[in-house]
């Protein structure tokens, strides 16, 4: 018997092993999101003019994320197509009130630890095509998070959005086990 539980302990611990290398392959950055100041960010906000009142909601939509462990870094893009060949992507529905419905597209994952699930996300707009972003979520197994943040929303010439960080407001972070 002593034999088999050996033989387990080393399995256990190579799949354990193997599990972390893989995840911090797919995105070291979901374990330490670098607290970013608005006083870093420079733009003069005099260039821009202020939107009329019916463009504050042209967020309004369904989009694809790929990329979106950015977006305390340096903000995310809002895709209007499928993009092809990305292993982690997910939709974003921005609701007119005020309300984003999050869906993970991801087909499969090697590993379970740091997979990314936002529980809520709400939408603010503000003057000058400022949008306050709100989640609430958790990466698998690391950490769970509430963050609230402005970004600019910027028009990409085919037609996907921009959202560009312009502060982060909160982020607040804590061990899953907390």
């Amino acid at each position: 018997m002593k034999k088999y539980t050996k033989i387990v302990l080393i399995l256990t611990f190579v799949l354990c092993y193997a599990c972390n290398q893989e995840q911090k392959q797919i995105d070291a950055s979901y374990t330490k999101i670098a607290e970013l100041r608005s006083d870093n960010l420079n733009f003069d906000t005099s260039l821009f003019d202020a939107p009329k009142k019916s463009d504050l909601n042209k967020i309004v939509g369904n989009y694809y994320v790929d990329n979106f462990y950015t977006y305390l870094k340096s903000g995310f893009t809002l895709k209007l197509k499928k993009p092809k060949d990305k292993y982690v992507q997910y939709t974003f529905e921005f609701k007119e009130n005020g309300e984003i419905i999050f869906k993970d597209l991801t087909k499969s994952y090697g590993c379970g630890n740091g997979v990314l699930s936002i529980k809520k996300g709400t939408w603010k707009a503000k003057e000058n095509d400022l949008y306050e972003l709100t989640f609430d979520g958790s990466r698998a197994f690391q950490s769970k998070f509430h963050t609230e943040s402005e970004y600019r929303l910027v028009e990409l010439k085919n037609g996907d959005k921009k959202l560009k960080l312009t502060k982060v407001i909160l982020n607040q972070q804590k061990l899953a086990w907390q």
